[in-house]
């Protein structure tokens, strides 16, 4: 998170910490940036964030502010704020709520760790089946990650050296193929 935090992801890193349960390091994250000069929607992050979580509070729990604040916060243009808000607004804690934020345009790991965390054994396999399948129709070398360099990794590839040509990429990862993919690759037999 340090080299987020030096590129100024302030709010990738307070989505982040959100996901840990660490509220009040978000918000300690948020601030930290508000100080060093960061943009005015810091601030506005940091009224949201607290205002949800008084709104979700078991203390308060009211229906017509939860919905206020959701309808509100979805209009962030950033991913990773509009998955922190999601989150922390998701009522019931169900694993389908927490679709709002494995659906979000996060890194891939992010979703993986998320999902690893959050969802129960049988939506973790279908949500990590789901996304090595969208990584090998997008040839994101994010991907491996899932489906490893068997069959699906090589159409991965694949699907990235058609889109970018980049064979020096793809050079390099046939290397750690084992033998008996190399049938499997046209681009390792290329």
């Amino acid at each position: 998170m340090t080299l987020l935090l030096e590129q100024d992801e302030y709010e990738k890193v307070a989505a982040l910490y959100v996901f840990q349960m660490n509220v009040n390091r978000a918000l300690e994250i948020l601030n930290e940036g508000l100080q060093r000069g960061g943009k005015e929607e810091l601030a506005t992050l940091i009224v949201a964030l607290v205002g949800s979580i008084r709104a979700t509070s078991t203390n308060n729990d009211d229906k017509a502010l939860i919905n206020e604040f959701s309808s509100v916060t979805k209009l962030f243009h950033r991913p990773y704020v509009r998955a922190m808000f999601g989150f922390i607004l998701s009522q019931d804690g169900e694993d389908l709520q927490y679709e709002c934020v494995l659906d979000e345009q996060l890194d891939l790991h992010n979703k993986v760790a998320f999902a690893a965390r959050y969802l129960n054994e049988q939506r973790l396999y279908d949500k990590l089946d789901k996304l090595a399948e969208e990584s090998r129709e997008k040839g994101d070398l994010q991907g491996i990650l899932l489906t490893g360099l068997r069959q699906n990794g090589c159409e991965l590839i694949q699907k990235y050296l058609d889109q970018t040509s980049d064979i020096r990429t793809t050079t390099l990862l046939s290397i750690y193929a084992q033998e008996d993919v190399y049938q499997e690759c046209p681009y390792v037999q290329e």
